[in-house]
């Protein structure tokens, strides 16, 4: 068998209840030249009885003890044959166009680069409740965009790239079993362009037992940005506008601050209060504006939950439980 366009990645741990939607997702694609890794993670489940019925020479099956999603996603890497790289989660579903639109998009770039598209949001019965317009960033305001939170990193449930982009950003870190996919695209942003195809080509399905629902989640996604932001320098964060003077640089801090405040959970909210000290101390006269700037930033982020959870009701009541 010849080497694939397109390796898809499906890292799977205990995914029985969605795992086929997501095989047959990729099966039914119009794009037929790619191969389907499929990872598990040491299911414990019935997920490698349902996959062992789909093997076929496209669609291969390992197994591993369990790493988290990164290593069983990086092993999937080292297996890859095909020239662009897809992720897909076991519990979303590709619409049957979107590798052939990928890679038609991908394939006129010049150069090594990431290729993303509009996402829908579907609940446990594959009902869609809401639709995701992902915004287009230039180079010079990706990366900012995506370590505050912003809706471009929802791309990363849709990527598809050049495996040359691997070779210069290193595979997925195992030190972040949560937030591994937006560091990722963090990793990728910085150092390539970001090719949006406007239309709705991947559903991301929201369910209870999702990683983000948990504790764990919480605290790392507490310890990545702040660490990831402290570790950027605002001149890097904002190459277009280049902050020298200290009113500059707490203009950017607020900007950084007012972003991550309007995120619609609160883990994020606190992360802002940090970036609303760095803007105090650069000019503590911008006092009074700061404090607007946060009643606004959380009364959006009000907004934007209120709209979801009124699209997803089933949300509402795994919120108010909390988080297992």
């Amino acid at each position: 068998m010849s080497k694939p366009i397109v390796s898809v990645i499906l890292p799977v741990y205990n995914g029985e209840n969605y795992l086929r939607l997501a095989i047959e997702s990729v099966s039914g694609q119009t794009f037929s030249d790619y191969e389907l890794i499929i990872v598990d993670d040491g299911s414990v489940d019935a997920t490698a009885d349902i996959v062992r019925a789909y093997e076929t020479p496209r669609i291969r099956y390992v197994r591993q003890e369990n790493t988290g999603v990164s290593g069983a996603f990086n092993h999937g890497l080292r297996l890859a044959d095909g020239r662009y790289i897809s992720w897909l989660s076991h519990d979303d579903v590709f619409m049957p166009t979107k590798l052939e639109k990928q890679v038609n998009a991908i394939s006129q770039s010049a150069g090594p680069s990431v290729c993303y598209t509009d996402i829908q949001m579907i609940d446990s019965q594959g009902k869609v409740f809401l639709n995701r317009r992902l915004p287009e960033h230039g180079r010079e305001d990706a990366l900012r965009n995506v370590l505050t939170g912003g809706l471009i990193s929802l791309a990363s449930y849709s990527l598809l790239y050049d495996r040359r982009c691997i070779d210069e950003v290193g595979m997925y870190s195992v030190e972040w079993r949560y937030a591994q996919d937006v560091d990722m695209l963090a990793r990728l942003a910085r150092r390539f362009p970001l090719i949006r195809v406007p239309e709705f080509l991947i559903q991301v399905r929201e369910h209870r037992d999702r990683g983000i629902r948990s504790r764990n989640w919480e605290r790392e996604i507490a310890r990545y940005f702040p660490e990831r932001l402290n570790n950027t320098s605002i001149e890097e964060l904002f190459p277009d506008r280049k902050p020298v003077t200290k009113a500059e640089r707490a203009r950017a801090f607020m900007w950084l601050a007012d972003r991550l405040a309007s995120v619609p959970i609160p883990v994020y909210q606190k992360i802002a209060c940090g970036q609303y000290l760095k803007a105090l101390s650069e000019n503590p006269a911008i006092l009074p504006l700061l404090a607007a700037h946060y009643v606004r930033s959380l009364f959006a982020a009000f907004r934007a939950g209120t709209k979801f959870l009124l699209a997803q009701p089933q949300t509402m009541i795994d919120l108010i439980r909390g988080p297992g």
